[in-house]
């Protein structure tokens, strides 16, 4: 139910991409302007994970869900009826900001579970997640298509209406888990991140996956447009289809973490992202690499996305929120950066600029990595995913 509920409502994030080229053609303005509307759904939605993702911790998730899905309604009628760029820009940033819904969800899938079931649990959120990133991508394509980009942001506000009912019918209670004051718990965000080096490495490690997953869709529309085949909205939305079928690697990077650790799961899940871009360098001449390599970068991303959260929220079991806030706040803040110079640089050196992109951040991501491998534990089962019962106590791992 809530990862129904949470692919719901990241479709209003996502929906924008597979349209820039509408938007683009109907208010007149570039790649690289267009390219800023969805880099504001991702800059809103990191600060809302930023500001109001803490506040779980505080204060009844479930009220805070039901406000955020109420105020998405809103947004999405003024992004239907903006008026040009910059309207539409400032509509989008607020919608991402309200749209971080599915982040609430998660630390309450990860409160609910044990810890040898938490990664798995964790991973079916996110599969809800990811999903609807990908089919709301492939709704939004063919929308658009026939009806154009305004009733693709109106559908959306529509929406709204059934997931909130659902959410408010379904949704059970949340119980706080610090008596801090919010600005308190917004103060403790950043000891939290400098005293668990776990945290950190997971953070920087996922914004730069995500950025690489986010150069490659915010692009596609584009490629497909001006490559070869000179195809439209609807296919750009439709490779959200075939991209759904790596969506299932964040239930099974889940699983992995549980039972192998979640360092050997995030070292192979960059890797997989650097091979997906190598074979996407063929992308604009061959459909058979566009489609490998989308299922081989979603499948690498997803898979990282749940190894770096798992590693994360095993710091400590009471600061899930804020943990959440930390690592989503990182993870989308790179996406919107990559989104943005993504379209900077597919507008001045075409997609072999995309590529390079994000070859180069696979390799920063791997040193990063390999560089916090913790002395005479290269070879060793990865403990940090696992949170070990004692007399009642839940303890982690010494070094974190």
């Amino acid at each position: 139910m809530m990862a129904i509920i949470a692919g719901a409502v990241i479709t209003n994030v996502y929906c924008i991409q597979p349209i820039l080229p509408l938007i683009k053609a109907d208010l007149k303005v570039d790649l690289t302007t267009v390219d800023v509307v969805a880099g504001g759904a991702l800059l809103g939605f990191s600060t809302g994970l930023a500001l109001l993702l803490p506040a779980g911790d505080r204060f009844d998730r479930r009220k805070l869900v039901l406000a955020q899905i109420a105020l998405a309604f809103v947004f999405g009628l003024a992004a239907a009826f903006a008026s040009g760029i910059w309207a539409l820009i400032a509509a989008s940033f607020g919608l991402g900001m309200v749209s971080c819904v599915p982040q609430q969800l998660v630390p309450f899938a990860a409160v609910m579970s044990r810890p040898g079931e938490r990664g798995r649990n964790v991973g079916t959120v996110v599969s809800g997640i990811m999903v609807g990133i990908l089919l709301g991508r492939t709704v939004a394509g063919v929308v658009g298509a026939a009806y154009g980009w305004r009733a693709v942001y109106g559908l959306e506000a529509a929406f709204m209406v059934p997931v909130w009912i659902a959410a408010a019918v379904l949704l059970p209670r949340g119980v706080p888990s610090t008596n801090l004051s919010y600005g308190r718990v917004l103060a403790s965000l950043w000891p939290l991140a400098r005293d668990n080096r776990a945290i950190r490495e997971s953070m920087i490690i996922q914004a730069l996956l995500w950025a690489c997953f986010n150069a490659f869709w915010v692009n596609l529309a584009a490629l497909l447009a001006s490559g070869p085949w000179h195809l439209g909205s609807a296919w750009a939305g439709g490779f959200g289809i075939i991209g759904a079928a790596g969506a299932f690697a964040a239930s099974l990077g889940g699983r992995a973490s549980d039972r192998l650790g979640t360092r050997a799961v995030v070292g192979a899940s960059i890797g997989i992202v650097t091979l997906a871009y190598l074979i996407l360098s063929g992308a604009n001449s061959s459909l058979t690499f566009l489609v490998i390599g989308v299922v081989v970068l979603d499948i690498g991303v997803l898979a990282g996305l749940v190894s770096n959260q798992t590693r994360a929220f095993a710091v400590d079991p009471k600061a899930q929120g804020r943990i959440n806030s930390l690592y989503m706040t990182a993870t989308f803040f790179g996406g919107a950066l990559g989104t943005i110079i993504s379209g900077w640089l597919m507008n001045r050196f075409g997609w072999t600029g995309i590529v390079a992109f994000g070859v180069a951040l696979g390799f920063v991501a791997s040193a990063i990595h390999w560089i916090g491998v913790p002395p005479n534990t290269a070879v060793q089962p990865d403990p940090d995913s696992r949170l070990q019962v004692k007399a009642g106590r839940i303890s982690t791992s010494p070094d974190r």
